[in-house]
């Protein structure tokens, strides 16, 4: 089945990224939807805590988040690679715009409650879902194998900066409006996405809508896992990111309880405090991109997380406002390593009719998350939230040792080929 392809304005190797329209659409649309995603994070963890009191509650909304993820990435990724994928991201799109508005309206009439925040949490969930088999495929296609580390880079930056505005915009929004005005802020950003989204066009090579095959994303996606379990890089990679969210990225889902229940911090300051992490992953990723060699891609993705491990640990062993600070600067940096050559990698690793899907498995194991959350979430419960942070460092440093000592291409001067097998 032919695959899509996206028609840029600018497609020569040495072209700037912003002089294309297509680039500058998908990736203006990365950070109006990253900003939604940090904005709702984080004033939904301080809801949930407000009305249930429960640190295990609000970890819980981490996990429904993380839940479409495991459940829709590798058929979204299959689908990506057989229909128009510009297409499927304005479906997807379309549906978190929906719920937020329908979320916008419960606050108002003030009878939103936890639940109703977890199903819009899910349904958002699921647009998440299409970033990395949709958005960020369509970044690879539009920018070559000559740009794409500078395109994923540059919109990895641009993402992690997200996390700078989204904490700070939620945290004030929710101490002087509430949920309203958070809802309603992400409606209307999800609604100008949609927007820029018109403008990337369809391939004429797109495939018909009836020589589509129903059956053919859940062979694909199998097509795919059979892929990965064949080729140690991939496999690797895949391990890596699957450490990252079950150990590291949960740490953020513990900030507000910190704050809270430990520091007795304000919302807008938790918001402030949040943001640091984002401010640090914005100039890593920009650092990244401007002076990274592909030599070192391998390197910086697996240090990354390594680093990552052991700030989390050195957090909850000293646990205070200045440790929370530092360690959210430093996981930010750490952050921005992993989260740049994530995509990056992946596309290089791949074999061009099977990108999405590959994607798609990514987008999995972003979602095994959700065992992260339950896991810090019960540490939390039991332990304390400082505690957790120093439990959940010391088992993601084991399956950490193992990769390293199972991927021998990590030393290898050459960055990934799927074209000629390194």
């Amino acid at each position: 089945m032919v695959g899509f392809r996206v028609m840029t304005e600018t497609n020569t190797p040495d072209g700037s990224l912003f002089s294309d329209r297509q680039f500058l659409a998908v990736w203006t649309v990365g950070i109006l939807v990253s900003v939604v995603r940090w904005l709702e994070f984080l004033a939904v963890g301080i809801f949930a805590y407000d009305v249930t009191d429960s640190a295990f509650l609000v970890a819980l909304l981490a996990l429904l988040r993380f839940l479409p993820l495991a459940l829709f990435g590798s058929l979204l990724g299959a689908l990506g690679d057989m229909m128009d994928s510009a297409r499927l991201l304005r479906i997807t799109m379309a549906v978190a715009c929906l719920a937020s508005l329908g979320m916008t309206a419960l606050f108002a009439m003030g009878i939103a409650d936890y639940w109703h925040v977890a199903v819009s949490v899910f349904l958002s969930g699921i647009f998440w879902a299409s970033d990395q088999p949709l958005r960020r495929k369509l970044i690879g296609e539009i920018a070559g194998l000559e740009r794409i580390g500078r395109a994923m880079a540059t919109d990895t930056a641009t993402s992690n900066g997200s996390r700078l505005i989204g904490p700070l915009l939620g945290g004030a929004v929710y101490q002087w409006i509430g949920g309203v005005g958070i809802f309603a802020i992400a409606a209307g950003l999800y609604a100008l996405a949609l927007f820029l989204m018109m403008s990337v066009r369809r391939s004429k090579e797109a495939p018909a809508v009836a020589d589509f095959d129903p059956l053919a994303p859940f062979t694909g996606a199998w097509q795919a896992i059979r892929y990965a379990s064949r080729n140690r890089e991939v496999l690797c990679i895949l391990g890596v990111t699957v450490v990252f969210n079950i150990w590291g990225f949960p740490m953020l889902s513990m900030v507000p309880v910190i704050g809270k229940e430990e520091l007795a911090l304000s919302p807008s300051l938790v918001g402030i405090i949040s943001a640091l992490e984002g401010g640090s992953a914005l100039i890593g990723a920009l650092t990244i991109a401007r002076f990274v060699q592909p030599s070192f891609y391998r390197k910086i993705y697996f240090s990354g997380v390594c680093a990552l491990l052991a700030i989390i640990f050195t957090m909850g062993q000293f646990p205070g406002l200045t440790t929370l600070v530092l360690g959210l600067i430093g996981a930010g940096f750490a952050g921005a390593c992993f989260s740049t050559m994530q995509s990056t990698l992946t596309y290089l690793a791949s074999p061009s009719e099977m990108r999405g899907r590959l994607l798609g498995l990514i987008t999995i194991c972003i979602g095994s998350g959700l065992i992260g959350f339950a896991n810090i979430g019960l540490m939390a419960e039991w332990f304390g939230a400082s505690t957790a942070l120093s439990i959940v460092a010391i088992e993601g440093a084991v399956p950490m040792v193992l990769i390293g000592l199972i991927w021998r291409e990590l030393r290898s001067p050459h960055p990934p080929n799927a074209a000629t097998g390194t």
